[in-house]
């Protein structure tokens, strides 16, 4: 089918059916195989196939339902799928990426889940919850990151990214982008394809006391932010800050063949 997007009607259907499939999972006690009963699972096929519903985009290409590995194989897809159409148009086009969430909507609303937030599948405009979207955070960090976004996605389509969730909250990820690459240099494990478990936190709770949590995500953060204070790191290479990061770093830097 070729890429397309709701209309207003169909926008709207859209978000009242997922409020409905939401309803349903929530006076299940949580079960999402008895809550997404046969009867919504037909709603959301026939709202897929009804184009009265929705409009071609004219720049996109055609989808295909398939399998990803993960959410880095899906934002590959995503990010080729869209290569042509114009990328400021298409980036908080609300009614475009529902549209594609509905059509892999298998894909993303798992019965092996722990969550059913709307934001996951109805593209919010807020800061702090529109990088949570299922089906265009995948293509936003692959599109923006390139290889790097492997840190962020390795997870199955329905998961949330720990990591990209940690890394996104903070301002500098959207302008400073080889912020992204330094990340993907210390944490992400190359031989075992899986990020490094433990970092993505900047605090935890050892026996209830705010911990933090030394070499983790949050603090290469701060010291890019205070390096920003003190060098031009936009014409730095991510491996010259590397570099410059404290003893607390050794361990990461040593792991992935970084001085």
């Amino acid at each position: 089918m070729k890429l397309r997007k709701f209309t207003d009607t169909g926008h709207a259907k859209y978000v009242l059916l997922y409020n409905k499939i939401k309803e349903s999972v929530i006076k299940n006690n949580g079960d999402i195989k008895k809550g997404y009963t046969k009867v919504l699972k037909d709603e959301i096929e026939d709202l897929k196939n009804d184009i009265s519903y929705s409009k071609e985009v004219l720049s996109g290409k055609n989808l295909k339902i398939q399998n990803f590995k993960n959410s880095y194989e899906l934002g590959v897809y995503l990010n080729n799928l869209l290569s042509d159409c114009n990328q400021i148009e298409i980036n908080f086009d609300e009614k475009m990426w529902d549209w594609i969430t509905l059509f892999h909507f298998d894909l993303v609303f798992s019965s092996s889940m722990s969550g059913i937030s709307e934001h996951r599948y109805i593209l919010s405009d807020d800061w702090f919850i529109r990088y949570r979207h299922l089906i265009r955070t995948p293509w936003y960090a692959v599109n923006t990151y390139g290889n790097a976004s492997k840190l962020f996605l390795s997870k199955a389509a329905y998961i949330g990214s720990d990591y990209l969730e940690q890394y996104i909250s903070h301002r500098i990820s959207e302008n400073y982008t080889p912020s992204a690459v330094i990340a993907y240099e210390l944490y992400y494990d190359k031989e075992m394809h899986k990020p490094r478990p433990g970092y993505s936190k900047k605090f935890i709770r050892k026996k209830g006391i705010k911990t933090l949590v030394k070499a983790s995500l949050g603090r290469l953060i701060d010291k890019i932010n205070q390096y920003n204070q003190i060098y031009n790191i936009w014409l730095m290479e991510p491996k010259d800050i590397i570099s410059l990061l404290p003893k607390e770093f050794d361990d990461l830097k040593k792991l992935n063949g970084h001085k």
